[in-house]
């Protein structure tokens, strides 16, 4: 069995313990306080529980793919889009908003612009028509921990 799936082990253990002929060894300074919350869940304000499942908040990035004025259509417009964008990419958190006057259309939780940057390039392939309206933005997001 290897430290990995044995979980008597802390990672200081783990790492303490490895002593092989011809190895070195290493060896953690670290307080007892430090040792017991590594590992542990803090909570905190930032923690979320939706549908039975955890969510921290953070600084990120989401793309806006629509922003329409129109009191009549753009929420229609919005929705429709949306429910489009979910069976393109049924794995992507898709969210329409009312922003008075604005309603808004906003796609994704990504942690690096990088991330952002490559589902931008495939909703410009998927929504050529858009190219005008879909940009990133930095926003706070909700990453799923469980």
């Amino acid at each position: 069995m290897t430290y990995a799936q044995s979980p008597q082990y802390s990672i200081f253990e783990s790492l303490e313990v490895r002593q092989k002929s011809g190895e070195g060894v290493v060896v953690v300074h670290q307080p007892d306080g430090i040792r017991r919350l590594v590992g542990t869940r803090i909570d905190s304000e930032k923690l979320n529980i939706l549908n039975g499942k955890t969510y921290i908040t953070t600084r990120g990035y989401r793309i806006q793919v629509y922003s329409g004025n129109n009191q009549r259509t753009s929420r229609g417009e919005a929705t429709a889009l949306q429910e489009r964008i979910k069976g393109l990419f049924p794995y992507m958190e898709a969210d329409t908003r009312f922003d008075a006057p604005f309603w808004k259309l906003h796609v994704g939780n990504f942690l690096t612009f990088e991330e952002a940057s490559i589902m931008k390039r495939e909703l410009l392939t998927a929504f050529p028509q858009k190219k005008n309206e879909i940009f990133i933005f930095e926003d706070n997001i909700r990453v799923l921990l469980d």
